[in-house]
């Protein structure tokens, strides 16, 4: 995408690894994602559909991502910090239904990057951050985790992270999130952007790292926002479609480890803050109960996600 850029940003935001700016175009919106650190190296991006819910993206002359689409606020912003007027969902729920199927829409298209099949890229930063790392939030992991349950989190990452362990099967999204899930311009419709994080590996790892994302925040936010992020996750589940069996080890996989990627990705690329005390103290039950903890959270089982699935 090589058309000229408006003068100045409607929104500008900025981490050590990401640098997101979204313009006003005409009737729509320019969202430019330029990867400043530890991103997947540049490739030509697979023709994907455009008419089920996702938003393509275009590689830039400069490597930067491009993604035109009618809205210029994220899901995310709508949801967080939650407010009582949001607090049964519904108006948002259609956003996360239409999401759901374009995961769907996603995942059928097979397994098609070319060379090394690539990982899901968080999964990556956090196999190396926990091997590597020396930071103040490490060392907070350390302590209230236990060396046990971090052998545990990196056993995790292997699984996606070594071909003989998980043979990828289709294509993923790699990394989605509200904050990549755009109403267009009403929350009853949505698009989310995709292309800089594609990867291979089990389907519902997708599925999996929404939900983690919509169960930290319900973790958070405590009693009174919990139904918000439940109602949520249902919705994703109901656009998607029901899951089998197979995918609900990494379901909760994934569900589980997004929580502890938010802790990595936050200390390394803004900086230890306070509130990633409480972050962290959320943990421990996430590997103790490999990932289910995350799916209680908003109410997912593996009868609801999976039915005909043998509950453990």
């Amino acid at each position: 995408m090589n058309r000229a850029q408006p003068a100045a940003p409607v929104r500008d935001m900025r981490t050590g690894r990401l640098h997101t700016r979204v313009y006003r175009s005409g009737d729509h919106h320019l969202w430019r994602r330029e990867v400043l650190r530890d991103g997947v190296p540049a490739r030509s991006l697979p023709s994907l559909p455009t008419d089920t819910g996702l938003a393509p993206a275009e590689l830039a002359k400069d490597g930067a991502y491009e993604y035109r689409v009618a809205g210029g606020l994220s899901l995310g912003h709508l949801l967080w910090p939650p407010t009582a007027d949001a607090a049964h969902g519904a108006p948002l729920s259609p956003a996360m239904t239409n999401t759901g199927r374009a995961l769907r829409s996603l995942h059928a298209q097979g397994p098609v990057l070319a060379g090394p099949a690539p990982v899901p890229p968080p999964v990556t930063r956090l196999a190396r951050w926990l091997r590597s790392a020396d930071d103040h939030a490490h060392h907070r992991l350390t302590a209230v985790l236990g060396p046990a349950r971090l052998r545990e989190l990196s056993a995790w990452c292997d699984v996606l992270v070594t071909p003989a362990s998980a043979p990828p099967h289709t294509l993923l999204h790699g990394e989605p999130s509200v904050g990549l899930i755009i109403p267009c311009p009403a929350p009853t419709h949505a698009v989310l952007l995709t292309g800089e994080t594609l990867s291979h590996g089990p389907a519902a790892f997708d599925i999996g790292w929404l939900i983690g994302e919509l169960a930290e925040m319900a973790r958070l936010s405590g009693p009174a926002h919990a139904p918000l992020f439940a109602t949520l996750a249902t919705a994703l589940l109901a656009g998607y479609g029901p899951l089998t069996s197979d995918d609900i080890a990494p379901l909760r996989l994934a569900a589980g480890l997004r929580s502890v990627v938010h802790v990595a990705d936050y200390a390394t690329y803004v900086g230890w803050a306070d509130g990633l005390e409480h972050c962290i103290a959320l943990l421990p039950d996430l590997v103790d109960t490999s990932g289910q903890a995350a799916l209680d959270a908003v109410a997912v089982s593996a009868s609801t996600a999976a039915p005909g699935a043998q509950p453990t």
